[in-house]
């Protein structure tokens, strides 16, 4: 029965976030926000709702306060995802069912609206509502997560991965590449909402657990999953030569250890009291997702 709870949660969520982002990008005048557009749309919106979630969570009651945040959060996984997708870094040619930026543009066009994606967040995010200090330990958090100390230097981890594969290396990109990211998007709605430290704490350490279940079941559903098929160029096998779960651990044991981390990060939510109860339902979803 939950699971029909939560697939309405996220549906609505999804639904709230993509009418916002869409404000965000309508009578530019400038076709750039068309072409940074396009890589956006059709996205799960998974950051974004997960900020929206902590902000509940912690007690806020104002949805505009975390929103222009959470589109924000987006902006920049779509922009990360569009130079991932470069033929200098994963080469991929389909991103969310359709041609990936740097196919539809042109590699130097994609480049750019990957870079314009990244400043527009940021845009969104200091010109949100909220307090100034609120504001700016999420700009900084994010900045953190995002940046040489987060994503990017995952990616370089990844690019730079080469034989052995060993789950050192499969840990410190995963951490870098994905977790961060998805930990940092729980805690902007908890600081907007003016947690305690002490629950941003765990938040922190829920939320990096959550995230490597996230990556953990993405790299098994590259292998199983209804998207095997989808999104990647026909005859690439977009796994190969890449450090994942499924290739350390194999499929079974990559299984096993993303039902750990689903365990632990339940824990963690747990022990934050009722309010949080949406995540132990989230990361049920995460853990049996087809997609």
């Amino acid at each position: 029965m939950f699971m029909d709870n939560i697939k309405q949660y996220l549906s609505k969520k999804r639904q709230l976030v993509d009418q916002t982002l869409g404000s965000y990008f309508v009578d530019k005048g400038n076709t750039l926000f068309d072409i940074m557009y396009y890589s956006l749309d059709h996205g799960k919106r998974i950051r974004p709702i997960l900020a929206i979630a902590g902000y509940e969570a912690c007690g806020g009651k104002d949805i505009n306060e975390i929103m222009p945040i959470a589109c924000g959060l987006e902006l920049i996984h779509t922009y990360s995802l569009i130079h991932d997708d470069l033929p200098s870094m994963d080469n991929d040619d389909f991103r969310r069912g359709r041609e990936s930026a740097h196919k539809k543009f042109g590699e130097a066009t994609a480049i750019l609206s990957g870079d314009g994606l990244f400043a527009y967040a940021y845009e969104l995010i200091s010109n949100g509502n909220g307090l100034v200090a609120e504001k700016n330990k999420v700009i900084s958090r994010v900045s953190e997560a995002v940046g040489p100390k987060g994503i990017v230097f995952g990616q370089m981890l990844d690019i730079a991965a080469v034989d052995p594969l060993t789950p050192k290396k499969l840990r410190n990109i995963h951490l870098n590449k994905t977790a961060k990211f998805i930990e940092v998007s729980i805690e902007c709605g908890a600081l907007i909402a003016k947690a305690s430290e002490k629950t941003i704490e765990k938040i922190k350490k829920g939320g990096i657990l959550l995230g490597m279940l996230f990556q953990y079941t993405d790299d098994i559903l590259d292998v199983v999953g209804e998207r095997s098929a989808l999104g990647k160029t026909p005859g690439k096998d977009k796994t190969a030569g890449k450090i994942t779960a499924s290739a350390v651990y194999g499929l079974d044991g990559a299984r096993f250890r993303a039902k750990r981390y689903a365990e632990r990060a339940k824990a963690v939510f747990h022990a934050l009291g009722s309010e949080f109860m949406f995540f132990d339902q989230i990361i049920e979803y995460i853990l049996n997702r087809t997609f």
